[in-house]
This record gives structure tokens, sequence and C-alpha cells, in this order.
């Protein structure tokens, strides 16, 4: 997600707004996860010996209580599919506790050398402590991963390891019992595409989030704006982040052209002007989209040229379009996908935005 990625990890690696996403997205709003006991922890995990691996999470915070470690919460942000993602959030988290184990192995054989120096107490109560330098008294933290998904419509990739596999021969009776031995592992989703309980967020992450889901539907987004109060108390940070996540140009300048003003009277008429914005957007998009569908009618041919020249017509207005670009349009039969292409030309802000979405 490059910026928009590092924008993402600011933004939510703010403790409130980090409990919020973890109360609202896996605990129905339940008050669960407390600010006040959130510290950020280091993304990166490290396995050494024989080979070197190195992962590097998103965003990581350990949870405390009464000054002891309770927690580990990892939340992977995804906008592109990886098909893999159980594998990867399995070695993610089987790292972690591999860093767990690692770090009480050190103080065990720390421990272990001062009594036998003469200091403390003896640490290994019987033959495979001392060689595994892990006591059975030892204890690990727990780690939950949740994936964020900011992609377009449902996540299709798999959700449990058991998705990933190919365990035989159905209903013949070792395949299910192989099915049943080895885990699952399902994976932990907050789908920006489909999720509907937003009032379950208590901050201005409810609204943040379900106008992202809203982005590409003005009408519902204005109808939204226009409805809900509590979006108007959204502070610049939020609205920031948000313009560089859909790409609003627009909002971007409103911003920037209210900077040093008093926040709330600033936002409040950025809003207004960019909701006017929205709404012309909408009826223009609306005339594009009819123009093109009158002069298709007739013949399947006479349809997919006639989509083809309002592409173009509309991606001529950011600039020069390139060679292999006008090449791929004009090489493209299907009516149903030139018709896609047209909504995302009467959307997109630049035409490398609209090649990219393609």
């Amino acid at each position: 997600m490059g910026k928009e990625d590092m924008l993402l990890k600011s933004y939510l690696g703010d403790a409130r707004r980090y409990a919020d996403l973890w109360n609202g997205a896996l605990f129905g709003g339940r008050q669960l996860v407390k600010p006040g006991e959130l510290e950020e922890a280091s993304p990166v995990l490290l396995k050494e010996g024989g080979t070197f691996l190195e992962k590097r999470r998103d965003l990581v915070m350990k949870q405390s209580r009464q000054g002891q470690r309770f927690a580990v919460l990892v939340a992977e942000n995804q906008k592109t599919v990886d098909y893999s993602m159980p594998i990867r959030v399995m070695l993610e988290e089987a790292l972690a506790y591999y860093r767990q184990m690692k770090n009480i192995q050190k103080a065990n054989e720390e421990a272990d050398r001062k009594y036998r120096a003469g200091e403390g107490e003896a640490v290994y109560a019987d033959a495979g402590e001392r060689l595994y330098r892990f006591r059975s008294t030892d204890r690990l933290k727990p780690i939950a991963t949740l994936v964020v998904y900011w992609g377009e419509g449902n996540w299709p990739g798999a959700r449990n390891l058991h998705e990933l596999m190919e365990f035989g021969g159905g209903e013949e009776p070792f395949s299910r019992q192989l099915t049943k031995l080895v885990p699952r592992y399902p994976l932990h989703f907050l789908d920006l595409s489909c999720f509907r309980h937003f009032e379950y967020f208590k901050t201005e992450l409810g609204p943040f989030l379900e106008l992202y889901q809203k982005r590409n539907d003005k009408e519902a987004f204005r109808k939204y704006v226009e409805t809900h109060k509590k979006y108007w108390k959204m502070d610049r940070e939020s609205l920031y982040v948000f313009s560089h996540l859909t790409n609003s140009r627009n909002l971007k300048e409103l911003i920037k052209s209210e900077e040093g003003k008093k926040e709330e009277d600033s936002m409040c008429r950025a809003i207004d002007e960019w909701l006017e914005d929205v709404k012309r957007e909408g009826k223009a998009e609306g005339r594009v989209e009819g123009k093109a569908e009158g002069r298709m009618e007739g013949k399947a041919e006479g349809k997919a040229e006639g989509k083809m020249e309002s592409i173009l017509t509309l991606l001529e207005d950011f600039g020069e379009i390139p060679d292999s670009l006008q090449k791929r349009i004009r090489a493209q039969k299907n009516a149903d996908m030139l018709k896609n292409w047209l909504k995302l030309a009467a959307r997109a802000k630049s035409i490398g935005e609209f090649s990219a979405q393609i």
C-alpha cells in the first residue's frame, strides 16, 4: 500500500483507535481492550541459526494488566489479497512465540549460571528442563492477529488453513480423519467490504470506516454524510488519512487550504465544499454514462466501439494516453468489461490511477 500503509500504521497506531479497532471488529463493541493497557511492540520478527528469517508485521501492541504482560495484539492491513494469508499469519505467530521462548531460555540460563556460582535457588527440576532450558512452569503470552481488508469486494482468499489444502478422497475414511487431525487455523477478519456493525466502534474510527466502505457509491456516501452528525466531529488527521486512502484530490486540496485555521470550523467548511464536489461528480458521471449508453445502441461491435471512445475521451482530460494503454483498451471486446472500465474512467483522478485499477 506504500504511503497509504505508512499513514494507516500511524493512524491506527494511536492506542485509543487501536483498542477501538479490536473491540469493534471482534468483540461486538464490548470494551475488552483498553487504551491505557496498550503499548507498541517491535513489528520485526527474527529467527537465526542455520537459516536467517525476518518477518515484519504492520502493527503490534502489547496489552498489560496490573503491570504484567497479558497479550500481544497484531493488526495486518491488506488492500491486495494475499492468497497464502493463513500460512503467513501462522508463520508470524510461530516466530513471535519462538522469540518469547528464546527470551525465557535466556533468562533461565542466566539464573542457572548464578545458581552454579553460588547465588539463588536451583532453576531446573529435571534433565528435560535443563536440556531445553524451558521449565514446566514457564508460560508464553497469547498472540492474536486481526487482518483488516481494505480492498474491493469481499475477501476472496482462504480464511483458514484447510482452504489451502487438498485432503484427497473427500468422503474416504482416511481423508475425513486427516481433516480432523490438521488444525484449521482460522483467521480473524475485519472485511470492510461487507462489515455492517459500525456502531460497535466508539471513536471516530466508526464513521471513518463506514465512509471508506461507501467510497465508490457517491449517492450512499452523500446520504451518509448528510444524515450522520457524528461525521462532522471527525478530526483533521482522520480526514487527511481518508483523503489519501480514497485518492480524493479535492479533499486533499481543501484540507491543505484550511491549515492553520480553527480545526472544527475549517473542517466543516472543507467538508461542505467536498460534499458539493461529490454531488457534482455524481451528476457528471451520470451524464457521461448516459451519453455513452446513447451512442452504444445497435450492434454489439458498435457498443464496444462507443465505450472505447468514451473511455479514451475521459482519459484525454488528464493528458496524453500511453500507446500501450490505448492498445489495451481498443483490444478489449467484452462489452461488460468495457462498461466497468468506463465507470472507472469517470471516477479516476489520473491516467495512472485508471491503469492501475484495470
